[in-house]
């Protein structure tokens, strides 16, 4: 078929395999190609009036899958989150963190917001939390095409949480938050709710190897924290990192 109309086998291949609106001309080459495989479109119909009523129906879907794939993108504003808070979520979930690593070719991830549990049941595109100070938890990386699926309801708000707050069991979690937390302490995070902190403490101090490291210093000695008692100590401290 990719020779038939001139384009590359891998491209016509991800047309049936890629969770997105392929390209119009790609697709229509396509639909044009297999109506000349189809010998009987019924009693009364030519293959001249089947092909055209095909090509126009195809023709309709895609402008019709287009503009919803559109829309779903021009709604995907992302949430306000500082540069800790972003590298924190890439650092636990590299990949889709509902696809994961796949077979597909890569595709655009960013990091989405998930709905507030508490603001009621409307359409999970339509809404989203927008924190003040971002909550790691309400967060979530996402490829497009889980977006997508998102967006239709494929994917619920259940899964996307369960999905996230599994992140935190995966091994090495707790440095990724260890360094969360350090960033939060240097002044990352314009606004930070102290329930955030608390829960990244936790996280940290399940783990026996955080929890039984001896206090060390911030910011050239400014900030002495000792997580094996939940300390911390604004003050002029012997500091031998450049951190």
């Amino acid at each position: 078929m990719a020779e038939e109309i001139g384009k590359s086998s891998s491209g016509v291949h991800n047309v049936f395999r890629l969770v997105k609106v392929p390209d119009q001309r790609l697709t229509m080459a396509i639909v044009d190609r297999l109506t000349l495989r189809v010998r009987d479109w019924g009693v009364g119909i030519s293959q001249e009036t089947g092909i055209e009523k095909a090509l126009r129906k195809i023709g309709r879907l895609w402008f019709l899958a287009k503009q919803e794939e559109d829309e779903l993108v021009a709604q995907g504003e992302p949430p306000r989150m500082s540069d800790a808070t972003r590298r924190l979520l890439f650092a636990l979930s590299p990949e889709c963190s509902m696809s994961h690593p796949t077979r597909q070719l890569p595709q655009p991830h960013d990091i989405v917001a998930l709905e507030d549990p508490a603001a009621g049941k409307t359409p999970a595109h339509r809404t989203g939390l927008r924190p003040e100070a971002p909550n790691p938890w309400h967060l979530i990386h996402l490829c497009r095409g889980c977006q997508a699926r998102r967006g239709t309801g494929e994917l619920t708000e259940a899964e996307l949480r369960a999905a996230r707050f599994a992140l935190d069991r995966r091994p090495g979690a707790a440095r990724h938050y260890a360094a969360y937390h350090d960033q939060v302490l240097l002044g990352a995070e314009e606004a930070i709710d102290m329930n955030v902190l608390g829960r990244v403490q936790v996280i940290i101090m399940a783990d026996p190897e955080l929890a039984a490291a001896p206090p060390y210093a911030l910011n050239h000695g400014e900030i002495l924290v000792d997580r094996a008692h939940g300390l911390l100590d604004w003050g002029d401290h012997p500091c031998e990192d450049e951190h």
